[in-house]
């Protein structure tokens, strides 16, 4: 049996795929490369127009042309039913020849989430050991009543041949994998439940060396909600919980996101308007900005739905801002309510409620804020991730070489 150490001489040949939307995913996989390369020689294949890694020089990048790929706007979104499935079988050709290089140059096959068809088709192209590192399944295809698509009846009809290639092409990718590793407890039952496969946990941290307490900083009397502006994350019902505080003691509510739902942006102004709530909505901010808004706020809301992980409430914690969250989806693998955080039911008066405690209640707001910076330094750094993603690609490469023997 080999063991992978800092000081092989030999590092195995580790090959990642990955074609990530903006947003967390993507800091997280680069993060988790940071630590990969300390074990793997790596190299990076990703499609034309994936989202930058922030990753270490010495890891090699390959980047695939993907004209289908481009971003559709304009009259062609109204030929987007015919367009996309096209784009998803030239999506598929792209695999196969990626993999057809991944199999004669690499020992083992990291691959991640593609914003196009949830896992990959990569994967049932590859000849050696392959780890699926599952963040998202196709979620408006198993969770239709959270996700939906745009467009009107009609449209949507015309999307049903789509949606069922994407079904099958991720059901195939992703029985093809040896392996699958996801973020939290919520997202393996969910992989069984959806696919009947096992897969192994590793929750990734933040770096709490970037993300800490601003000493001296000026709070403001204001919270947050951070995410995406679309339906399910949660910013009307930050809106409502806000709402629903005497405007006398009422906080300004400042939303970030780092994209929008056409048009979203534009319904919730009107939605805290009508609600009598101060809105401060903040689009494709700097990390820096993100960092300062969490200094000078109050506390985070944190009302996605079904959340597969959640990186805010650990980012908010290594600042030193108070968490309330919905007792729901990964939030319930990094918050030990009432120690480092707060967890409450899908209620916007109960979250009220609790809001109001914190804001009030100086002696549990300080618990909050220790407990919470404690937890992301000391169980969710990154590089205890990392270590835990090395022993699992490690136990895959030495189980094919046995195999082999």
């Amino acid at each position: 049996m080999v063991t992978i150490t800092e000081s092989n001489r030999v590092r195995p040949k580790l090959a990642v795929f990955y074609n990530l939307p903006p947003g967390g995913g993507v800091n997280v996989a680069g993060s988790l490369l940071g630590q990969l390369e300390r074990f793997f020689s790596i190299t990076v294949h990703h499609p034309e127009g994936s989202s930058s890694l922030n990753i270490p020089g010495s890891i090699s990048m390959k980047e695939w042309p993907f004209k289908e790929g481009r971003r559709i706007s304009g009259l062609r979104k109204i030929a987007a039913p015919f367009s996309l499935p096209a784009r998803l079988k030239a999506f598929d050709r792209l695999c196969l020849r990626i993999a057809e290089e991944i199999n004669s140059t690499s020992d083992l096959a990291l691959v991640h989430n593609s914003m196009f068809v949830a896992a990959p088709p990569v994967l049932k192209y590859l000849r050696i050991p392959s780890v699926y590192f599952c963040y998202e399944f196709p979620r408006h295809i198993f969770e239709p009543e959270l996700i939906r698509r745009t467009g009107n009846g009609l449209f949507k009809l015309l999307l049903s041949p789509l949606r069922r290639l994407e079904r099958k092409m991720d059901r195939e990718s992703v029985m093809n994998a040896d392996h699958i590793v996801t973020f939290s407890s919520w997202m393996r039952n969910r992989i069984t439940d959806i696919y009947g496969l096992d897969s192994s946990i590793v929750r990734p941290g933040v770096d709490t060396d970037f993300f800490h307490i601003e000493e001296n900083s000026v709070k403001k009397h204001m919270v947050l909600s951070i995410g995406a502006l679309w339906p399910f994350k949660g910013h009307k019902m930050a809106i409502d919980v806000v709402s629903r505080i005497p405007p006398e003691r009422r906080p300004a509510l400042t939303v970030i996101a780092d994209r929008e739902y056409p048009g979203y942006g534009t319904d919730i102004e009107r939605s805290a308007a009508w609600k009598g709530v101060d809105l401060n909505l903040q689009i494709k901010i700097s990390n820096e900005e993100l960092r300062q808004f969490y200094s000078i706020c109050k506390a985070v809301l944190c009302c996605q739905h079904k959340e597969p992980y959640g990186l805010v409430p650990l980012e908010a914690m290594a600042c030193g801002l108070p968490v309330i969250a919905v007792r729901e989806g990964g939030f319930i693998d990094n918050i030990d309510s009432g120690k480092n955080g707060m967890l409450v039911n899908r209620d916007p008066l109960e979250m009220a409620s609790v809001l109001e405690e914190v804001l009030l209640n100086d002696a549990l707001r300080e618990k909050l804020i220790l407990g919470g910076r404690e937890f992301v330094t000391g169980e969710r750094s990154m590089k205890e991730a990392g270590n835990r993603l090395v022993e699992i690609l490690t136990d895959i490469i030495n189980r094919s070489r046995v195999h082999r023997k």
